[in-house]
């Protein structure tokens, strides 16, 4: 290459900005890896200066010396696994530390923390499974040199710590199978990912078991080598752990075969676990976020979970609770106590653990057979009777005997199996019960999409209600204000579902926060107005519950029918009453202006409408009502505030009465016999919210009265501890000057 031909490339490198070293600061060396200072109070002291949105960058700090930060590099962390001896002689008190200290980061992950950030990073754990074991004599602590023997203080390590831990993760190897095999969200409820080490998945269960026996039997042949208490408190952990690995070791077929559980006995331990918990001392060195860059190392490491003892105690009491109040679901009362259970269990308060969550999905529905041993068409056909009490002619078994295809009992008999198929097979029915149990905010996102299912099932529904009307030669309901009427079984128990869906989504949106105070009117307003539509429907299907024509056993289904219409119409309308007295009660903060209106310059109220109803807009019945003639129905112009105040008076009083009598209803008739302490609770949580939104209506009232009533005056706050978490109650109080 000639000279000017250089001369003219390195004129357009310059051109191009590529070879301008003044526009380039010479960048400081760097610094060594132990020169760094902490500067973490200047930073927040000089971060104070700056507005917001405000950014400073220095413009030589680049990637790599981003790499070189062990804050960021988790290669530059010391690997303190490599040098940890987990066959270091420890105290009896050091290891009961570490026991405990392990069961606290076991609940940590059980409340959805990740294993990289609690039990991975025990260096005793990380010892066992560094080796990936696949049988059990594999994963050990290390080997001693030549033919030395263990020390009495190596011994306790080896015999009693090594077992505890090998049941542990044992336990988590149970535990992360069956969340996997169940309808839970990663990383909203629960992570699974095990970073590639088997958690002795192929090691049995009985060597595991057989090892935490061994363990239990040296420390009583070595009893006299510890304290009385220390002795006590080794031996209660090791029983503690080995009921657990048993438990979470059942499936679902376990428990339908009635086996022996130990959770009652764990609550006992956990007493005694509790009680010792102050014999135990810390063992900072055995916890290292180090282990982390061997897990994944294109990540910053993250700081260790920090679960106090407390917190996992209650945790784990959580569990074993919940655990065993599962097993109430084996006995089946009807579909509606399901139901019900799974309502009530999803809506406790803690959040039941994921875990349960996904227990109870397995017992109701383990390799296709549900809880009491029915099948899918036996469990949707109770729950269709006892709502409508069809015809005894489409539950014939003699219909599937018939087979020529003419005959109208061969056809009654097709028609059923579709509506099977359809309905339960095809997993609209046991889906519904799966989101349930999700949590609160899936859930809802999943049943705004499931009313679609069941929208176009309701469709369908009465396609074959029609067909079957024919083939049975159903009588109409003849009435003087109308046409003859039919009942259409199947479509008015696929409606009224689909009508208790949307209601169910306008109350998680009250309960996780969706609405803004100023909506509260108008999605109350649509709550009542769903629950005015499935009060309408189940006084339609009342009309045509007829008793039998003689007495048999047939009787009995009539009266468990009547008595569960009447229920659902009490339940829904004293939720209406009390839905309404909020729509007039919000309608006269909302006039007053003591309600805050958020600035939104870039929405409109017919846009945040049409966000609102988005998951009820696609629906054919019941339709959606037009924005203009909603806003006058809510708005209630041309109705003077002091009578909005006594209508919402009237409501309250009414509810009020309402859900005394649904509180002291006997459990068979409220569905609630597998659930009657959580139906109790509920009831009571309703009836608070029910006289605290009483007074706030009195206290506005005689405000209105007295010409005080304004935002000057008064402020408004919402109040929910102790309160129904769907209906908090508006506390009205006088503005401080």
């Amino acid at each position: 290459m000639s000279g000017s031909e250089g001369n003219g490339i390195e004129q357009k490198l310059a051109r191009l900005g590529l070879v301008n070293d003044a526009q380039m600061p010479t960048p400081p060396p760097p610094l060594p890896v132990d020169g760094f200072r902490d500067i973490t109070d200047y930073f927040f002291e000089e971060s104070k200066k700056l507005n917001v949105g405000e950014l400073v960058k220095d413009p030589c700090f680049t990637l790599l010396q981003a790499i070189m930060d062990p804050k960021m590099d988790s290669g530059l962390l010391e690997p303190e696994y490599e040098s940890f001896d987990a066959l270091k002689p420890r105290l009896p008190e050091e290891i009961i530390g570490i026991m405990d200290h392990l069961l606290c980061h076991e609940m940590a992950w059980h409340m959805g923390h990740a294993l990289s950030q609690t039990l991975y990073t025990c260096l005793y754990i990380d010892k066992l499974l560094s080796t990936y074991p696949r049988k059990l004599e594999d994963a050990t602590f290390g080997k001693l040199k030549g033919n030395a023997e263990y020390t009495e203080a190596q011994e306790l390590v080896v015999y009693v710590l090594r077992p505890y831990c090998l049941a542990l993760i044992k336990c988590c190897g149970y535990v992360n199978k069956h969340m996997l095999s169940e309808q839970l969200y990663e990383e909203e409820d629960f992570v699974t990912q095990t970073y590639g080490l088997p958690l002795l998945d192929a090691v049995y269960l009985a060597a595991v078991s057989n090892l935490v026996t061994d363990a239990r039997e040296w420390l009583m042949a070595n009893e006299g080598r510890f304290p009385k208490e220390i002795l006590a408190a080794l031996l209660v952990r090791l029983s503690l752990r080995h009921n657990m690995l048993l438990d979470l070791s059942r499936d679902a077929g376990a428990y339908r075969d009635r086996e022996t559980l130990s959770w009652n006995d764990s609550l006992e331990r956990i007493k005694e676990v509790v009680a010792t918990h102050e014999l135990g001392k810390p063992v900072e060195e055995a916890w290292s976020t180090s282990v982390q860059r061997k897990l994944a190392s294109q990540v910053p490491p993250r700081p260790i979970v920090e679960f106090s003892f407390d917190k996992a105690v209650v945790c784990l009491r959580q569990l074993c609770n919940e655990a065993m109040d599962l097993t109430k679901l084996l006995d089946f009362e009807s579909a509606s106590n399901t139901m019900n259970y799974f309502l009530h269990f999803a809506a406790r308060k803690p959040t039941p653990l994921p875990y349960t969550r996904s227990l109870i999905q397995c017992i109701l529905i383990h390799k296709n057979v549900h809880i009491g041993g029915m099948s899918t068409g036996e469990i949707l056909f109770d729950d269709l009777k006892e709502l409508c009490s069809p015809m005894d002619e489409l539950f014939n078994p003699e219909n599937h005997e018939v087979e020529v295809p003419s005959s109208p009992k061969y056809k009654i008999a097709k028609h059923m199996e579709w509506f099977v198929e359809r309905a339960g097979k095809f997993k609209q029915y046991f889906d519904l019960h799966r989101m349930i149990v999700q949590n609160r905010s899936r859930w809802r996102r999943n049943l705004c999409h499931l009313i679609l299912d069941w929208d176009s099932l309701q469709v369908e529904a009465e396609e074959v209600d029609t067909e079957l009307r024919d083939l049975t030669g159903e009588e109409p309901l003849v009435t003087a204000e109308g046409p003859p009427a039919y009942s259409f079984p199947l479509s008015s128990w696929v409606y009224h579902y689909k009508l208790r869906m949307m209601e169910w989504i306008i109350l998680l949106g009250f309960e996780l926060d969706i609405y803004q105070p100023h909506e509260s009117s108008g999605s109350y307003w649509y709550l009542q107005h769903y629950l005015r539509t499935r009060i309408g429907h189940l006084e339609r299907i009342r009309t045509f519950l007829r008793p039998p024509a003689s007495e048999s056993s047939s009787n009995e289904e009539y009266q468990k029918t009547q008595s569960f219409v009447n229920f659902q119409l009490l339940e829904a309308t004293a939720m209406q009453e009390l839905a309404t007295a909020l729509v007039y009660l919000y309608g006269t903060l909302n006039r007053l202006g003591l309600l805050e209106v958020p600035a939104q310059p870039y929405g409109t109220d017919l846009l945040r409408y049409e966000l609102r109803m988005k998951p009820f807009l696609h629906i054919g019945c019941p339709e959606v009502v037009p924005f203009e003639i909603f806003q006058n129905i809510v708005d209630n112009s041309e109705i003077a505030t002091a009578d909005l105040l006594e209508f919402a008076k009237d409501n309250i009083t009414q509810a009020k009465k309402l859900y005394i009598r649904l509180s002291k209803l006997n459990p068979r008739v409220a569905r609630t016999v597998q659930c009657e302490v959580d139906y109790r609770a509920n009831m009571g949580l309703m009836l608070k919210s029910c006289f605290g939104i009483s007074v706030a209506i009195g206290v506005l009232a005689r405000d209105v009265a007295a010409g005080t009533a304004s935002s000057e005056n008064l402020v408004m706050t919402l109040e929910r501890a102790n309160y129904h978490q769907s209906f908090p109650v508006p506390s009205i109080k006088q503005r401080k000057s």
